[in-house]
């Protein structure tokens, strides 16, 4: 069993890792919006991670078009590499994935001590149906729109193993803006 907090949670801690890491530039916009049309999510690949404690299995499915110039110059721009050079791209977009689930993992190791977090792998758009032979206890589907233009969708998908219900810490989100840090 999933609680409505815990699923408030996982979205939360999604958005946030999102919203901080997959722009590639702080000038960059980027909105997230639940989806319910699922028809809406017709990327060919996407990539998989997972993070994984004894309590619940979390896995993040970033959707994307491989032949998408769009999309592959976006994610190569900070780069010296060419946007024509396919496993390039798959590395860099993999990477983002990779750091977003990151942050979630941190986020997520406030609450839970023992958390396990895959390395990124891409799949075909036709295993997607197989995700709920996984028997998850939340799905969720996003939009991701990065200026106003490039779109992207996100899957999250929870398996419970036994009670998952925790909450994260909001206020810290709300309170941070304009403050200076120190390292």
């Amino acid at each position: 069993m999933i609680s409505e907090r815990a699923q408030s949670s996982f979205d939360h801690i999604f958005k946030k890792a999102v919203l901080a890491n997959i722009s590639s530039s702080a000038d960059d916009n980027c909105e997230i919006e639940s989806v319910d049309d699922l028809e809406e999510i017709s990327e060919d690949e996407f990539v998989v991670l997972t993070i994984s404690s004894t309590f619940f299995r979390l896995l993040v499915l970033f959707h994307f078009n491989g032949n998408d110039d769009a999309t592959k110059n976006y994610f190569l721009k900070n780069s010296n590499l060419e946007a024509g050079d396919n496993n390039t791209f798959l590395d860099a977009f993999q990477e983002v994935c990779n750091i977003c689930c990151g942050v979630m993992n941190r986020e997520l190791h406030k609450s839970y001590l023992f958390l396990g977090m895959s390395t990124p792998y891409i799949l075909l758009r036709q295993s997607v149906p197989f995700v709920s032979a996984l028997n998850p206890g939340h799905v969720k589907h996003y939009r991701i729109t990065i200026n106003h233009s490039l779109e992207l969708h996100a899957t999250l998908c929870v398996c419970d193993y036994d009670i998952v219900d925790f909450a994260v810490d909001t206020s810290a989100d709300e309170d941070s803006t304009g403050e200076l840090e120190l390292f």
